[in-house]
């Protein structure tokens, strides 16, 4: 991987920084990579998983990426223009220049997760060549079957100075993210994060991450129960909740609670009407099917009760129904950890300031929902909360807004990708400046000063 590092860095000092017609052109070939291997891609998600919904893949992982890269395509040549800046001391008037200049990096890379081993390499890959840069991708190694269909893939429509894919376990993972690329973007936990910005700190490697946390939910005044009931749970069985915005956990009135769990109930009833539903989605493998279950069984061990949405658990096919947790409290693990699986907590409230405290006093999640029509009491919860982003009466929608950057803060990660500002975020912002041909005034501040230079003085200090 090294050799090829080198490879691209090489390229990428010689060629200069590409085109807008050779940077449409890679993102023509993310396009026609997923469209042409989408059969593919299909067999190896179910095959990695043991069960991915066909739908759930053409949504998330298909469908979807492909919008963003032609969005991406639509906007390309808007987004590579000089922004122009007023040039100060006036010198403008006298023909001065000052712009900003969005400047490829050079080589990014990526560290990508499992949950959607395609989605989440060509969603930023989008923003990445857009921005003019080549990359490097190393994708999961809990999902072989899918890393090695991209691996195909891009060997046949790329050539290595452009992209190149890594395959790999963890002692790969951890050489990766030790390179001395020109930026990193990784995707994944808290907990792994931690490492990977430690050996990319090794060399100044900046770094992009997105990682996730406990989204909470928010049940608010006046929300229509029934369809709050039916987004926040579409979002929960999608992917069987393994996904970095799904609802963490909910906050209910406390006189809401069981009409809240009675139509989440009919909801799922109405999702998958069949046990054992093609249209779900089974854990990754046995070690995350047992995490769901340990986390439940601890939860169960002190106080809480778990109720069963479903009668879909499939313990072959790492299978389970989504479970409701109520009277839950801190010192559970199933509040403790980000679920990333069909475990659903309920935590009852009375004032939304408390709702507030409680989110505030944990790590900032990357996103936040909620539902009601109190406006008032919305902009309450947007002004007093930090998150990466915010859904309003649906949950992840958020990600979905081509024109709005994707990314997390604080304990849930920073920079973004996604929409100009993901552009930007792979871009170097280079500062650059003419100089106007008329120098009465500069030759004021050179020697020997007189009292010309004092009076110009004094203007310096008021001119913007």
């Amino acid at each position: 991987m090294e050799n090829i590092l080198k490879v691209q860095k090489k390229a990428f000092l010689k060629e200069g920084p590409p085109s807008l017609e050779k940077r449409t052109d890679l993102l023509k070939r993310c396009v026609a990579l997923i469209e042409t291997h989408q059969e593919k891609i299909i067999k190896a998600l179910n095959q990695d998983f043991q069960n991915r919904s066909v739908d759930e893949i053409k949504i998330s992982e298909i469908d979807q990426t492909i919008r963003n890269i032609l969005f991406t395509i639509k906007k390309l040549k808007r987004w590579m223009q000089p922004q122009r800046r007023f040039s100060s001391l006036g010198t403008d008037l006298l023909g001065a220049k000052s712009f900003l200049q969005p400047s490829p990096l050079g080589t990014v890379g990526i560290i990508a997760p499992w949950n959607f081993p395609v989605g989440l390499i060509f969603y930023p890959l989008a923003s990445i060549f857009a921005a003019g840069n080549r990359a490097m991708v190393k994708p999961s190694e809990i999902t072989p079957a899918t890393a090695n269909i991209i691996k195909e893939g891009v060997e046949k429509y790329f050539d290595i100075s452009e992209l190149a894919v890594i395959t790999g376990g963890p002692s790969v993972g951890e050489r990766f993210s030790g390179l001395k690329l020109d930026h990193l973007l990784f995707i994944g936990s808290n907990r792994v994060a931690k490492k990977v910005a430690a050996q990319a700190a090794k060399n100044l490697v900046p770094t992009t991450l997105e990682l996730g946390g406990k989204s909470p939910t928010i049940i608010g005044t006046n929300a229509n129960m029934a369809l709050a009931a039916e987004r926040i749970l579409f979002s929960k069985t999608l992917n069987a909740g393994q996904i970095c915005l799904s609802p963490d956990y909910i906050f209910v009135k406390k006189d809401e609670e069981r009409n809240l769990i009675s139509e989440l109930q009919k909801a799922y009833s109405k999702f998958f009407p069949e046990p054992n539903s093609h249209n779900q989605t089974s854990m990754v493998n046995k070690q995350h099917l047992k995490r769901m279950n340990s986390y439940l069984s601890d939860a169960t061990k002190k106080g809480a009760k778990v109720e069963s949405l479903g009668k879909n658990d499939d313990l072959d096919r790492n299978m389970i129904s989504t479970k409701i947790v109520t009277e839950v409290n801190d010192g559970m693990d199933v509040m403790k950890h980000e679920i990333f699986g069909p475990v659903l907590p309920i935590m009852t409230y009375d004032s939304i300031s408390d709702v507030v405290d409680y989110i505030n006093k944990n790590d900032n999640p990357l996103g936040l929902y909620y539902f009601g029509r109190s406006q008032s009491e919305q902009n309450f919860v947007i002004d007093n909360t930090r998150s990466g982003g915010i859904t309003v009466n649906d949950t992840m929608f958020h990600i979905l807004q081509s024109r709005l950057p994707f990314g997390g803060v604080g304990q849930s990660g920073h920079g973004c990708f996604h929409g100009y500002e993901g552009f930007l975020n792979f871009s170097h912002l280079k500062s650059i400046y003419h100089q106007t041909s008329i120098d009465f005034i500069l030759a004021m501040i050179r020697p020997p000063r007189g009292k010309a230079f004092s009076l110009l003085s004094k203007i310096m200090k008021k001119l913007g």
